[in-house]
């Protein structure tokens, strides 16, 4: 990063006690999902008789390769905000499966920030980091799960905006 980047959340990576069993689950599930591919399409078994399973293998397989690439993921993920005071800017970085992506958001005629609990799907809730700019618009920043009171702390620090953070969750 640049000389001038000032660190105001990182997750930081998951410890390995965590990661490395969920790496072997979801290897094991990617596995899986190539034996009822395989044994749904060509009748080719790779170990796992499916002989008296009922319903779509194809289904089944799918379920697999997305569970394996959920558990697969806690291994590569990442996530920090900078603040950039050299050009007033937040940059928000994290890290995929394939590379790391760096997002810039420019931080001119911003006004405040809102950090809001949110309902993600049908009953998980987030924090969501926003900032409302003079001219009236509103750009989502990130969504993260713990942290907020540092991040509002260090965010209105850094930037000296005001930080409001709403509880409701909507």
């Amino acid at each position: 990063m640049h000389d001038s980047s000032t660190i105001l959340f990182d997750s930081g990576r998951l410890p390995l006690w965590l990661r490395i069993p969920a790496l072997a689950v979801g290897v094991g599930f990617l596995w899986l999902a190539a034996a009822m591919a395989a044994y749904g399409l060509f009748g080719v078994s790779l170990g796992v008789p499916f002989g008296d399973a009922r319903g779509s293998p194809l289904l089944g397989s799918l379920g697999c390769l997305v569970i394996g690439a959920i558990l697969i993921f806690v291994w590569f993920a990442h996530l920090r905000i900078l603040f950039d005071s050299a050009r007033q800017e937040l940059i928000v970085w994290g890290r995929g499966y394939l590379r790391a992506h760096k997002r810039r958001v420019s931080l001119a005629g911003c006004r405040q920030f809102h950090i809001r609990h949110v309902r993600t799907g049908l009953s998980g809730r987030t924090w969501r980091v926003s900032a409302e700019f003079t001219d009236g618009r509103s750009e989502r920043l990130v969504d993260i799960l713990s942290g907020v009171e540092s991040l509002a702390e260090s965010l209105g620090a850094a930037t000296k905006l005001p930080v409001t953070k709403h509880n409701d969750v909507s």
